[in-house]
């Protein structure tokens, strides 16, 4: 968990927690939440920190803290443009039982040898299966008036089939640590959520603990700016014609995990609420990459 509660690097060790570390991290979430959206409003007033004093410290003071804190701002990333939600300090996954690998949904199904799909052929089919769905969920979106007219932002349509229980590529994360809290806590049953009881926790002995992945978000900028150049020059991946490539087709591509981390990308947010609600973040894996394996995130 965090570096605060645990002393040492990171590198992917299993911790216990306990009800007062909990109670810890809920209340400096609670502060977080508390500092985006005084920024924010702040933002909004149109405030800044520049005085006649010093410009560069004010200058990065306005770059380094208040734009990140500050909802609303429209990024340009590699996935899109983004209306960011406000950051915070930490990146969290909520899983409710200890399982080997924390992969995307359909890395899951397709890695699941109970499900039969044993060559490379069969799974590329399924693969494509799963892409048809999420386009024909698309055209679903695209006949509500709001996503039609939505043009502050780009339309996630990928993401969201993720955040509707579609199979994809993308492994949910979120900066909110109730958020993570929820799912390392509950279960889905019989079309609703709800606490897990003791019948749940005594199955096994994976079943015994809720898990919680962490990262602090500052790990992530670093992994960005090691990674950014597969972004802007194509052609190292695609070779001299780089052209035309949408990030997808670049993620496809197996030379792109020669020197790649797991890549956290924001969601912020769209013409639906669940993703901002959650504090939504995403990673999208092409071939498994699983959180276990990871050694900047700990359980």
């Amino acid at each position: 968990m965090a570096e605060y509660l645990f002393k040492g690097t990171l590198d992917n060790t299993v911790h216990d927690i306990s009800y007062e570390q909990i109670k810890q991290l809920y209340e400096d979430n609670k502060r977080e939440e508390a500092e985006g959206r005084h920024i924010t409003q702040s933002s909004y007033r149109g405030e800044s920190y520049y005085t006649d004093k010093n410009f560069q410290e004010e200058f990065f003071k306005e770059f380094l803290y208040r734009d990140p804190l500050t909802a609303g701002m429209r990024v340009q990333y590699p996935h899109g443009v983004i209306i960011q939600q406000s950051q915070r300090r930490n990146f969290y996954r909520g899983e409710n039982q200890q399982y080997e690998s924390s992969v995307p949904s359909l890395l899951r199904t397709l890695n699941n040898p109970a499900n039969g799909y044993s060559t490379r052929k069969e799974k590329e089919l399924y693969r494509m299966v799963s892409d048809m769905r999420i386009a024909e969920f698309a055209m679903l979106l695209k006949k509500f008036e709001h996503v039609n007219t939505w043009n502050v932002c780009d339309v996630l349509y990928d993401v969201l089939a993720q955040h509707y229980g579609l199979e994809t590529g993308w492994l949910d994360i979120t900066s909110n640590f109730n958020v993570a809290l929820f799912f390392a806590t509950c279960t889905y049953d019989n079309g609703k959520w709800r606490p897990l009881n003791k019948s749940d926790t005594e199955n096994d002995e994976k079943t015994k603990y809720g898990m919680i992945f962490h990262m602090p978000s500052n790990r992530m900028w670093m992994r960005w700016s090691m990674n950014i150049d597969k972004f802007s020059n194509c052609r190292d991946v695609k070779g001299e014609n780089g052209k035309g490539e949408n990030v997808y087709e670049l993620l496809s591509h197996p030379k792109f995990y020669e020197k790649h981390d797991n890549l956290i990308y924001p969601i912020g947010f769209q013409p639906f609420m669940r993703c901002s609600m959650q504090d939504g973040y995403g990673i999208y894996m092409r071939r498994a990459q699983p959180l276990q394996n990871d050694i900047e995130f700990k359980t």
